[in-house]
C-alpha cells in the first residue's frame, strides 16, 4: 500500500530491529513517520535515519505534545517504562494482512504485525505486541505490555497478565491463566495456570523459576519522599501493602523511596535471611504464623518452588534436615504445609521475591523510583520539614519521611564486649547472629578441632525459640554433634517450650481464675495478669503444656482486655504482656525431639538459674556460676564449659548497649521509650515525632485501634501494624486524590 497524497503523522519511540517492523507496517497503512527517538545509540538498527535523543536525558524538554507516538521498543520493561513517563497521545499499527475479528477490542499503543489473527470478543491491552503469525483465540485477555511472539497460538478463554512473554511457537491451552511478567518459552505448552513472574519451559509446560529481580544497590544518596532505615519484614510488608494502596490512584505522581539497611541482604532481616541459615524451622506451624489471605498466597508459591526450596535445604543443613524431608515427603508432595513447621528462610526468599517484584513493577510504571543503600544510620536531624539522615560511610540523606524499622533491640551481652570472645579452652558466643549462623557454626566447629579430641560441654543461656534452634543446629551438623560431651541450657524457670498437644487433656483444662473476672465490671491489668499466672501455674502442677494451654489462656485473657480504660490497657502492653508470654514459650517437635533424643543417651541437662558469670579453674578449665532459682543462693554447675552461647534475648532502652542512632533519638527528643523499655511512644499515626514513624518491634507498650501490643515478632501482628502505617502513608500522600499533587 502506498502512502497517500495527504499521509497521517505519527512519531515513533526507539530506533532498533523491532522499530523497523512497525515502520513498515505503518508506511503500508499510509501513516508518516515525522520523527523517530532512542535513548541507546550503541543498540540503533542500521536502517535508522534521523534519530534523535528520547525522552530520558531531558524529560521536561521532550516534545510530549505533537503527532501520536508508537512505543517501538521489544523489551516489554522497557516498553512500560517509555510508556509511563510520556505525556503524549498513542497510536496502533495493525498489519493489512491481520484477521481481526469485529467484536475485538485493541488498546492503544499495540501493534498487530502480518498474519496475526484475533478471534471474536478478545480484548488486548495498551502497548501490546502480537506478532507475526500469532494466534489468538475468542475470549482472549492479553494485559499491558504483552508480548505474543510469532506462531505462538492462545486457545479459547487465555488470560496473559501484564507484561508477560508468550515465547515463539508455545501453545497456550483453553482456559489457563498465566500471571504477570511470566516468560513462556519457545515451543511450551502451557497446560495449567502459571503464578505472576513465572517461567515456564518444556511439553507439558513447566515452571523452572519464579523471577526475582536483581537487587541493584546504588550508594549515592538520593533525597526522597519516603525513607525505610532498616529492611525487614516490617518494612517489606508496609511497602508491598503501600503499593497496593497507590496502586488505583488517580493522581500520578512519583514517589521516590529511600531504602537503607546496614547489611546487604534486603528484606528479609535476620529471621527470615542468610544469617539465620536455611534449615533453622518457624517456633510454630505454618498455619499460626501467617494469617489468611498471605498464608494462601505463600502456599501458592511454596507449591511452585519446593524443588528448588528442598535442594537448598538440603546443602544447608545435614542429618535432622534430611530427616525432616524424609518424614514430611509426603505432605510436602502433595502441596499440604499448613501444619508443617518449615524453614523460615523459605519464607524469606517469598516475601524478598515479592517485595523487589512488586517494586520494579512500581518503577516500570513510573508511580516509584527505589534507591537501596548498604549502609548505617547514625544520625538523623531534623530541618523545617526534611529530615536530614548522616550514614557512616560519611554521605547524608534527606528525606520528608523516616521510617524507623530496625527490628529488634541487640542482644545484651553476658560476658565481655565482645560478640565472640575466644580463649584456649573457651569459645564464648554473645551473638549467635552477629554475623550468619553458618559463620558462628564455622567458627564452633574451629574450636572443637583445637581441643585435639577432647570432648567439650556447651552451655545455652536461654531456653527461647533461639536458644532451641543454637541446639537443634548444633546437632544437625554430624561433625560437630561428635565432639560435644553434654548438652546444657540454663534458663530461669527451667521450662522449655513444649512441643506436643494433649488433645484429650486439653479438653479438660478451664483457666477458671481469668473465667472468674468476666462477671467483674472493674478490673485491672494487674488483676488479669495476676489471674493469667495462676491458672498457668495450675497448668503447670497438672503437667500440662503451653503448646495444649496456650489459645485456651490467651483467649481467655484476651477477651478481658476489652473491659480496661485505655491506662489500663497501656499499663498492660508495658507490664504484663511479654511477661505471660514467656510462659507460654511453644516449639516445633523437630526441636523437641532433638532434646528427647538427647535426654536417652545422657547427654542433656538444663538448670533453673540466671547466668551471673564464668571463671577460670586452676587447671585452665572453665565453670559456670549461676543464681539458682530454687534457692535464691549462688552455686557452681559441676562439670565444666567450652562453648557458651548467650540466647538470652535483647537489651533495652534504658542500658547503654544500645545503637548509637537510637541513643542519639533519645537524647534529642524525637523519640521517646516508654514504660514497656523496648519500644518508643506513637501517635495514631504511628509517629515519634512529626513524619517520623516506628514500625517492628519497637512499637511494644502501644495501644492502637483498642488492642494493646505488647509483642511485635509475630507475623500477624507485623502484617496489621505495617497495614495501619501503610494507610497513614497513603492519606498523607495522596489525601482525595488531590493533596501534595507532583507532577512526575
Amino acid at each position: 500500500m502506498k502512502i497517500t497524497e495527504d499521509p497521517k503523522k505519527i512519531r515513533i519511540y526507539g530506533a532498533g530491529g523491532h522499530s523497523q517492523v512497525i515502520r513498515e507496517v505503518l508506511e503500508e497503512n499510509g501513516y508518516e513517520v515525522t520523527e523517530t527517538f532512542d535513548d541507546k545509540p550503541s543498540g540503533r538498527h542500521y536502517a535508522s535515519k534521523n534519530v534523535t535523543s528520547g525522552a530520558r536525558r531531558n524529560l521536561k524538554e521532550f516534545p510530549h505534545k505533537g503527532y501520536p507516538v508508537i512505543v517501538a521498543v521489544g523489551i516489554n520493561a522497557e516498553r512500560a517504562e517509555i510508556a509511563g513517563f510520556l505525556k503524549s497521545d498513542f497510536e496502533k499499527a495493525i498489519h493489512h494482512s491481520a484477521i481481526i475479528a469485529p467484536t475485538a477490542k485493541i488498546g492503544e499503543g499495540t501493534v498487530v504485525f502480518a498474519g496475526a489473527i484475533i478471534q471474536p470478543n478478545t480484548v488486548i491491552g495498551e502497548h501490546v505486541i502480537i506478532n507475526t503469525a500469532a494466534s489468538i483465540d475468542h475470549d482472549n485477555v492479553i494485559g499491558n505490555f504483552a508480548h505474543i511472539s510469532p506462531k505462538a497460538a492462545l486457545c479459547g478463554h487465555v488470560e496473559v497478565g501484564e507484561g508477560s512473554h508468550v515465547g515463539v511457537g508455545a501453545v497456550v491451552i483453553p482456559k489457563v491463566k498465566i500471571g504477570k511478567w511470566c516468560t513462556i518459552g519457545a515451543g511450551a505448552v502451557v497446560l495449567k495456570d502459571v503464578p505472576d513472574y513465572s517461567t515456564v519451559v518444556g511439553n507439558p509446560g513447566k515452571i523452572i523459576k519464579t523471577k526475582l529481580t536483581d537487587l541493584k544497590l546504588n550508594n549515592k544518596p538520593k533525597s526522597s519522599e519516603i525513607t525505610f532505615i532498616g529492611s525487614g519484614i516490617s518494612s517489606s510488608f508496609t511497602i508491598l501493602h503501600f503499593l497496593d494502596l497507590i496502586e488505583h490512584h488517580k493522581t500520578k505522581r512519583k514517589i521516590n523511596i529511600n531504602i537503607i539497611d546496614k547489611y546487604r541482604e534486603f528484606h528479609s532481616g535476620i529471621p527470615y535471611g542468610s544469617r539465620s541459615g536455611f534449615s533453622v524451622h518457624l517456633i510454630t506451624s505454618l498455619k499460626n504464623f501467617l494469617p489468611e489471605p498471605e498464608l494462601g498466597k505463600f502456599i501458592k508459591w511454596l507449591n511452585n518452588n519446593k524443588n528448588w526450596l528442598l535442594d537448598e535445604l538440603k546443602k544447608d543443613g545435614g542429618t535432622l534436615s534430611s530427616e525432616w524431608i524424609t518424614k514430611h515427603e509426603d505432605k510436602i508432595k502433595n502441596n499440604e504445609w499448613e501444619d508443617l513447621f518449615i524453614p523460615r528462610r523459605f519464607f524469606g526468599w517469598y516475601i524478598n521475591e515479592k517485595v523487589k517484584n512488586r517494586l520494579e513493577e512500581f518503577k516500570i510504571k513510573g508511580a516509584i523510583d527505589v534507591n537501596y543503600i548498604n549502609a548505617e544510620v547514625i544520625d538523623i536531624e531534623k530541618s523545617e520539614n526534611t529530615y536530614e539522615l548522616s550514614l557512616d560511610n560519611k554521605d547524608t540523606v534527606f528525606s520528608e519521611k523516616v521510617i524507623l524499622s530496625v527490628g529488634s533491640l541487640p542482644v545484651n551481652h553476658l560476658w565481655k564486649e565482645e560478640d565472640i570472645v575466644e580463649e584456649d579452652n573457651l569459645l564464648f558466643i554473645n551473638d549467635p547472629y552477629g554475623s550468619e549462623l553458618k559463620t558462628t557454626l564455622e567458627k564452633i566447629d574451629s574450636f572443637l578441632e583445637k581441643q585435639s579430641g577432647k570432648k567439650t560441654n556447651v552451655l545455652i543461656v536461654g531456653a527461647n525459640a533461639s536458644g532451641l534452634e543454637l541446639l537443634y543446629k548444633l546437632n544437625d551438623v554430624e561433625k560437630i554433634k561428635s565432639e560435644i560431651n553434654k548438652f546444657i541450657i540454663l534458663s530461669t524457670q527451667g521450662l522449655l517450650p513444649d512441643a506436643v498437644i494433649d488433645e484429650e487433656r486439653k479438653k479438660e483444662y478451664t483457666p477458671f481464675n481469668l473465667q472468674a473476672l468476666t462477671k467483674e465490671k472493674n478490673i485491672t491489668a494487674e488483676i488479669i495478669a495476676e489471674a493469667t499466672f495462676k491458672d498457668l501455674d495450675y497448668a503447670d502442677q497438672i503437667h500440662l503444656g503451653a503448646a495444649s494451654t496456650v489459645d485456651i489462656i490467651s483467649k481467655a485473657f484476651g477477651s478481658l482486655l476489652n473491659k480496661l480504660n485505655p491506662e489500663e490497657l497501656k499499663k498492660f502492653a508495658c507490664y504484663y504482656g511479654n511477661e505471660i508470654g514467656r510462659r507460654q514459650r511453644c516449639a516445633g517437635f523437630h526441636y523437641s525431639k532433638t532434646i528427647d533424643e538427647l535426654k536417652q543417651e545422657n547427654r542433656f541437662d538444663h538448670i533453673a538459674g540466671r547466668f551471673r558469670d564464668i571463671n577460670i579453674e586452676a587447671a585452665g578449665e572453665y565453670s559456670l556460676e549461676y543464681l539458682d532459682t530454687k534457692s535464691g543462693k549462688n552455686k557452681t554447675y559441676e562439670d565444666s564449659v567450652g562453648i557458651v552461647i548467650n540466647c538470652v534475648g535483647s537489651t533495652n532502652l534504658t542500658k547503654q548497649n544500645i545503637p548509637e542512632l537510637l541513643k542519639k533519638l533519645i537524647k534529642k527528643g524525637y523519640c521517646k521509650p516508654n514504660d514497656s523499655k523496648i519500644g518508643f511512644e506513637v501517635n495514631e499515626q504511628l509517629e515519634a515525632s512529626d513524619n517520623l514513624h516506628i514500625v517492628g518491634p519497637l512499637l511494644a507498650g502501644n495501644v492502637f485501634d483498642g488492642k494493646a501490643v505488647w509483642h511485635v515478632e509475630h507475623c500477624g501482628r507485623i502484617i496489621w501494624l505495617s497495614q495501619v502505617l501503610s494507610e497513614k502513608m497513603n492519606d498523607y500522600f495522596f489525601k482525595k486524590t488531590e493533596l501534595k499533587e507532583k507532577p512526575i
